[in-house]
C-alpha cells in the first residue's frame, strides 16, 4: 500500500501491535494499562472482532463526572460507535487524514476483509513517517499553531483540570502565571496522559493542585521557529505537544501533532508537483528550440548571441536549483539519523579542517571522547528500542551544551560521541566535560546494572593540541588515551592531558 506521489508508506502509518483487551476488563485495569504503555487508547475485542474503544479522552470525561467506576467493567463505557476504514479502502495517505477530520477523531482502526483487527492509525503514526520533502515549503509554527490556549493557575485542582478538558474537548491545559492581563507565563502543563497516570496512581483529585504534579520545566518552543524543528523536539522528546512562546516569553499558543497534519493538504500538495513538473518540461523544450534556432542562424551574429545568452540563463538557472537540490541531500548525508548528530564522516572532514585553521592561526584547538559507560549492560537489560532512546537524550544534552556556532558534537560510532571545540584550551574542555556529566546524570536514566551509578553515566576524555600533539592523529589518540583513563578510574569522570 504505497503512493508515490504522497511519498508516503501506508504501511508504515499503521501500528499492527495496537493495545487490546477483552470487554470484561474492569475500567481501573485498563486504566493501569494506558497508563503503564503510554498509550493514547486501547481496543477493545472479542472474538477477533472489534466492539470498542476507550481513549484518554474518555478517562477525562468519566474523572470530570466524578463516578466511582472501580468494579464496573469497561464495555459499560467504552465507545461503541466506531469508525474505521479497511485495507481495501485505503488509496493513499490523503484518504484517512480526511477520513479523521471528516469526524474529528485522533485514532483510526485498520479491518482486514474479515472485519478483524489489523491495526491502527493516529497522528503520531503519521508523523513517524515524516521526511524532509514531504513539508515542501519551510513554514513557520505561528501559521498553525492554535492561539486559544485553555490555561489554569497553580494552585487549580487537577479535578478542575479535568472539567476543563472535558468541557473544551482538549487534549491539555497549560498552568500559568499570570502576572498581569496582558502577561501570561506558561509554567507548566497536565495533559490527557497525565489525568490517566493520576488516576492509575489514586491521585486524589479533588485536593491535589496542579502545581504539585505538573510537567515542568516546559520546553516550549517560539512562534518563529520552523514547523520542521517542532516535528524534530517531538520525535526527539517523544511528546505530541510543544507550548508556544513569543520573543518575551509570553504563552502564544500552543502545536500539537494535529496541528503538524493540516500541512499535507493533498489538492495544494498535487498541483505544485504538477506546476514544477510542468516547468522543467518547459525548461527542457526552451532549451531545445533554442539551440535549433542557434544551429539555423549561426551567421546572423546579434541573433546568435541572444539566443546564446538566453540559453545561458536557463542553464544558470537550472545548475543553481541543481546545486540546491545537491547542497540538500549533502546535508542529510552529514549526519546520524538516530541522534540527528553530525556521523563519523562529517566529523572527520570538519577537524581536518579546524586542524589546518589551528595551524595557521597558532590557536587551541581541543577534542573530548565520550562514552556511554555499560551501554551494552544497559542494550541487554532493557532491550535496543530503549537504548536508542537513551542515546537520544544524551545526543540532546550535547547539543544543548555547546553554543558556540563552530563547536561540533558528533556520533563517533555506537555509543562513543566526540565533540570538537576550535579556539578552546584545556581548561576549557574540561569545563564542558564537566558539565556534560552532570546534565547526563540529571537525566535519571535508571541503569540498575551499572556498576557505578543508579542511572546511566558517561566518561569522558579531553586533550588539547600542543607540543607533545603536534599531529592531527596524536590530537585523536591523546583524547581517546584519556577517554580510557577515565573508564579506567572507575568511569563517570573526566580524564584530561
Amino acid at each position: 500500500m504505497t503512493n508515490q506521489k504522497s511519498g508516503f508508506c501506508l504501511h508504515q502509518a499503521i501500528n499492527f501491535q495496537p493495545l487490546t483487551i477483552d470487554a470484561s476488563a474492569l475500567i481501573k485495569d485498563v486504566i493501569s494499562l494506558l497508563s503503564q504503555n503510554r498509550a493514547s487508547c486501547v481496543l477493545i475485542v472479542e472474538n477477533q472482532k472489534l466492539i470498542g474503544i476507550f481513549t484518554e479522552r474518555d478517562v477525562v470525561r468519566l474523572t470530570s463526572n466524578i463516578l466511582d467506576l472501580a468494579e464496573s467493567t469497561i464495555d459499560t463505557v467504552m465507545s461503541k460507535n466506531l469508525i474505521s476504514i479497511t485495507a481495501s479502502q485505503v488509496t493513499d495517505i490523503f484518504t484517512i487524514l480526511n477520513l479523521m477530520r471528516s469526524y474529528r477523531i485522533r485514532h483510526l482502526p485498520v479491518l482486514n476483509e474479515l472485519d478483524q483487527l489489523i491495526g491502527i492509525v493516529t497522528p503520531k503514526t503519521i508523523r513517524k513517517v515524516f521526511k524532509p520533502s514531504d513539508m515542501l515549503r519551510f513554514r513557520l509554527i505561528s501559521e498553525l499553531m492554535e492561539t486559544q490556549v485553555i490555561q489554569a493557575s497553580p494552585a487549580t485542582t487537577i479535578l478542575d483540570i479535568a472539567l476543563l478538558m472535558a468541557k473544551n474537548k482538549i487534549s491539555c491545559v497549560v498552568i500559568s502565571d499570570n502576572n498581569t492581563e496582558d502577561h501570561t507565563y506558561p509554567i507548566g502543563i497536565i495533559t490527557e496522559v497525565d489525568i490517566v497516570k493520576f488516576r492509575a496512581r489514586g491521585l486524589d483529585f479533588s485536593s491535589t493542585q496542579a502545581k504539585q504534579v505538573m510537567s515542568t520545566p516546559l520546553k516550549p518552543i517560539k512562534n518563529t521557529d520552523s514547523l520542521w524543528l517542532a516535528h524534530q523536539i517531538m520525535e526527539q522528546e517523544n511528546i505530541r505537544r510543544l507550548v508556544v512562546i513569543d520573543s518575551q516569553d509570553k504563552l502564544c499558543g500552543i502545536i500539537t501533532q494535529t496541528s503538524l497534519l493540516r500541512i499535507l493538504d493533498p489538492i495544494e500538495m498535487q498541483s505544485l508537483i504538477k506546476i514544477l513538473q510542468q516547468t522543467v518540461d518547459e525548461q527542457t523544450l526552451q532549451l531545445q528550440q533554442q539551440n535549433q534556432k542557434l544551429q539555423n542562424e549561426i551567421k546572423e551574429r546579434l541573433l546568435a548571441q541572444s539566443a546564446l545568452s538566453s540559453s545561458e540563463m536557463n542553464y544558470r538557472y537550472i545548475a543553481e536549483k541543481l546545486e540546491i537540490a545537491n547542497q540538500e541531500l549533502q546535508q542529510l548525508a552529514n549526519y546520524d539519523g538516530l541522534t540527528g548528530l553530525a556521523n563519523r564522516r562529517y566529523f572527520d572532514n570538519c577537524l581536518q579542517q579546524e586542524w589546518k585553521n589551528s595551524l595557521r592561526g597558532q590557536t587551541s584547538l581541543s577534542l573530548i571522547m565520550c562514552d556511554v559507560d555499560y551501554f551494552k549492560k544497559y542494550n541487554d537489560t532493557y532491550g535496543h528500542q530503549a537504548g536508542d532512546k537513551c542515546l537520544q537524550q544524551i545526543a540532546y544534552v550535547l547539543k544543548e551544551t555547546i553554543k558556540r556556532p563552530l563547536d561540533l558534537a558528533a556520533r563517533y560510532g555506537g555509543e562513543e560521541f566526540v565533540i570538537l571545540l576550535p579556539n578552546t584550551s584545556i581548561e576549557g574542555a574540561i569545563h564542558l566535560a564537566k558539565l556534560i556529566i552532570s546534565k547526563v546524570e540529571s537525566l535519571d536514566i535508571p541503569h540498575i546494572n551499572s556498576d557505578v551509578s543508579h542511572c546511566v553515566t558517561v566518561s569522558l576524555g579531553a586533550a588539547s593540541n600542543n607540543p607533545s600533539n603536534d599531529s592531527l592523529e596524536s590530537l585523536i589518540t591523546a583524547a581517546d588515551k584519556m577517554l580510557y583513563k577515565a573508564k579506567s578510574a572507575g568511569r563517570n569522570r573526566t580524564a584530561f592531558v
